[in-house]
This record gives C-alpha cells, structure tokens and sequence, in this order.
C-alpha cells in the first residue's frame, strides 16, 4: 500500500536521476514532458495551499511551462520526466482523497509537504536547464529556468526540515475486499441515511456503534502489536491504543439501547455497508497484510470512521431532541396475577424530549464521538515515518532518497541568475542560481 512518503522518496530519486544526454531532441522532449509535470505539480500544490491567491505568479509558472518556445512536430515526451510526472499525479490522487485531514493538518505541516514537492522540481528544472544550456537553446527553456529559480529555497531546506505528518496518507482504495476501502464504501452508504431524518432506523444507529467499538479495538489491538515491535515510536503506539480501548469500550455503550426503545424501520444499503466492514476486519482483507500494511490500512479507516462517528451522534441527539424516538410501556391494570412481565404486551409512544434514557442515548454517542475523534488525532500524529539527515551532499544529491541541494556556494551550480540588462537569461556554470537581486 503506497503511502505519500513511498511517493515522496519515488519522486525525489526520479527527479536526481535526470540527467543530459547526447541526444540533439532531449531539450525538446523534457519541454513536451514538463506540460503533464507542471499540471500534476499545480493541482496538488494548490490542494495545499490554503491561500493559492497570494502566490499567483508562480502557479502561472505551472501552468505555462513550454512559452520558452515550440517543440518539433513529432517529438516524443521524455520517458523519465513523464515517469515523474505519473508519481506527481499519483501524490496529488491521494492528497485529494483525504481533504479532511490534510484541513486538520495544520498549515506548517501542509507548507513542509509543498516544500518536499517543490524540491523534487527544482532537481527536475536543474536538469532541463542543463540540457538548455548545452544545447545552446537557453531561451526555449526560460520558463523552466523560472521555475527551478522560484523552487530553489525549497531544495536548499535539509529533509528533516521537510518532514510532514502527511507523509503517513495512503491510497484509499474503494473496494469491499480492503478494510479502507470498505469503511469508505460504508461512510458513502451511512451518509444519505444518518443525514436524512425519515430514513434513519435504530437498527442502522446501533449497527454503526457497534462496528466502531470493533473497528477501534482491532485497531487498539494492532497499535500494541506495533509498539511490541517497534513499527513505529512505541510511546505514541501505545498512547493511541490506549485511546482506541476507550474509544471502543464508549461505542459499545452507545450501541446498547434499553429493550424499551426503539425506531422502526430497515436501511438494507446500511447493513450491507456494515457487514462487509466486520468481514474486512476480521477476515482475509486485513490478515494478509504485514503489520505495517494494517498500520496504514487502519489509520485511513479510522479517518473516514470518525465521519460516521459524528453522523451517529448528530442523528441520534437529533431524534433525541425532537421526541423521534418510541418508547414502551406496560398497558395499566392489564397484567393478570401470575403472569410475567415479559409475557404482558407492550404498547409503544413516542419518547418526549426531556425522558431520561434519550437523554442517556444521546450523551453515550457524543462521548464516544469525541473519544473517537482523540483516537483518530493521535493514531494521525503516531503514524509518521521516520526520517534520517546524513552527511554532507553536493549540487543536487540524494539523501535518504530525498533531494539534498545544500553547499552551492562552495561547489557552485550551472545556472546564475538573470541580470537586468539581459532580454533572456543565460546560465553560467560558476554562478549560484538564486532569486534575483
């Protein structure tokens, strides 16, 4: 299962392996290339950028990569810049498939992801200014130049500086036979039922508890599995399974309803969604994963659980409120000497605002609402991958399979910057690329 930083260290170690070539159409091939790149890079940039407005000239940068000049008719993109391209839009695939928590992220955990992604295309923009440069084609590749200018303090960031909680999304697969994918598949089924007051059943709300009191103690149960093992920091493991135990124990409250309650109804979209959820927890679906895999598989089902989690509380405090609820009561003077309660008939009413155990009903929901909401921040924060920074690195080079672009002023770059009086810039290789001054 690919996670933004499997993604990450792909990018970054196809963007350091571009290298000139003596091919006389490679300059062309990388601008045809960089129209997909500069695409892919602008739509998952922008999905982090809370306010994409202020910095409009760059993402104009993106969106005009080739105005340096046309390419030959027939010309094929470049495969390795395309290759890289291709892991851009998959990143960009995942971000936007958790827009939920990359909000809850936090703005500097958001900037230090655009800062990784922007680093892979300065190395990118390097190479193809290279090949500009050598091809004696400087002006086709100024918008380029442009970019790998306005992406250099990025590179120059060491990666431990660009380390993100984000790393840890994975790819949410909307399939029943992955245990994501079907609580995915599950907050799409609860959605039009738990939102719309005519369909909600008590069966569904009670369904719904209790497969997140399940769905959390396995994920309690893999969390100490985890910090045992040391898949990942072993305080935070156990701090989240301990979370997870609480919030397992709170849905299992809330989904023991009193005999004496109860709402009508069938929601067969509901169950099917919930049935197929316990099966991916406790068969096949999660069993054939590695521990790391469940880590992850179990970290994005909880994401998308606590959604239903608060569709849950919503609706039941809602009927609470609202009197929605039918209560029973034994008919007056109709029990015979010597016949139990349990035999006697029932009548049922509808529950009045204020009664005692929809007060109950509701604040078990909003507890384990809340309980589940704390589990799901702290198994976000526990599931970072690690990051190491190692010794020294040149011009552009690798680092954990992160770019490194740190020391430029001892060892020099391959393109300066552009002086006022010149109409296109031209690269030098003893000048350090930088903003202009």
């Amino acid at each position: 299962m690919a996670t933004v930083d499997d993604l990450l260290r792909r990018m970054h170690r196809q963007a350091a392996g571009l290298r000139p070539n003596e091919n006389p159409a490679q300059l062309d091939e990388h601008l045809l290339a960089w129209m997909p790149l500069a695409t892919n890079a602008s739509r998952v940039l922008e999905a982090l950028d809370p306010r994409p407005e202020e910095h409009p000239d760059f993402y104009a940068l993106l969106r005009s990569p080739r105005r340096g000049g046309p390419t030959q008719a027939g010309t094929a993109a470049d495969p390795s810049v395309t290759a890289l391209a291709l892991t851009v839009g998959a990143l960009g695939d995942v971000v936007a498939s958790s827009p939920r928590v990359v909000a809850d992220a936090g703005q500097a955990q958001r900037a230090r992801l655009q800062a990784s992604i922007r680093a892979a295309l300065h190395a990118a923009a390097r190479s193809t200014v290279d090949i500009a440069r050598a091809s004696g084609n400087e002006r086709a590749g100024v918008i380029v130049w442009k970019i790998a200018e306005a992406t250099e303090l990025d590179a120059l960031l060491p990666p431990q500086a660009r380390v993100s909680t984000l790393e840890r999304l994975t790819v949410t697969r909307l399939s029943a036979g992955t245990v994501d994918g079907a609580v995915q598949l599950w907050v799409g089924a609860a959605e039009p039922i738990f939102t719309n007051y005519h369909l909600i059943t008590g069966i569904a709300l009670q369904d719904a508890a209790a497969t997140l009191a399940l769905l959390s103690r396995t994920t309690a149960d893999t969390m100490h599995d985890a910090a045992r093992r040391r898949i990942i920091e072993p305080d935070a493991s156990r701090e989240t399974a301990r979370l997870m135990g609480i919030a397992s124990k709170a849905w299992r409250e809330a989904a023991a309803w009193p005999s004496t309650l109860q709402l009508g109804g069938r929601a067969y979209e509901h169950h099917k969604a919930v049935r197929a959820v316990r099966d991916a927890l406790t068969g096949p679906p999660l069993a054939r994963l590695t521990l790391r895999g469940r880590v992850h598989a179990l970290r994005s089902a909880i994401s998308a659980a606590a959604t239903i989690g608060e569709m849950q509380a919503r609706a039941v405090t809602w009927l609470v409120n609202r009197g929605g609820l039918w209560v029973a009561h034994e008919r007056p003077n109709l029990r015979p000497p010597g016949v139990e309660r349990r035999h006697v008939k029932l009548d049922w009413e509808t529950m009045a605002f204020d009664h005692p155990a929809g007060v109950l009903l509701s604040e078990r929901a909003n507890q384990a609402r809340l309980a589940l909401e704390d589990a799901a921040k702290a198994i976000n924060q526990a599931v970072l991958p690690a990051a190491s920074v190692a010794g020294g690195a040149g011009p552009i080079a690798l680092v954990d399979n992160r770019i490194v672009a740190d020391g430029w002023e001892s060892v020099g770059s391959n393109v300066r910057t552009r002086r006022p009086e010149e109409d296109t810039p031209r690269m030098a290789g003893h000048h350090r690329l930088g903003i202009s001054r």
